[in-house]
């Protein structure tokens, strides 16, 4: 149902909520315990999906901080090629 890591898995939550929106969308009157239930099913995509952003996120942070680290002038220290 929710899986956390690789972009297979994002993708999947992203069509998954889009599911779950066009399932609201499409009723004229929602039946109060199916909703819920898809709405509990949201919340924890949602959730798996925020702490999987903010996971990248910290990598994103320790790449800059290394690319700061090697060269400061955002230059990459590969040795004799640089970026």
């Amino acid at each position: 149902l929710v899986a956390a890591g690789g972009s297979f898995c994002r993708n999947n939550n992203l069509k998954r909520l889009s599911e779950i929106a066009e399932w609201f969308d499409s009723r004229e009157e929602v039946d109060v315990e199916e909703g819920l239930i898809k709405v509990k099913e949201a919340v924890a995509l949602i959730k798996v999906s925020k702490q999987r952003l903010k996971e990248i996120d910290n990598e994103f942070k320790e790449i800059q901080k290394d690319i700061d680290i090697d060269g400061g002038d955002g230059s990459v220290n590969t040795g004799d090629i640089s970026f």
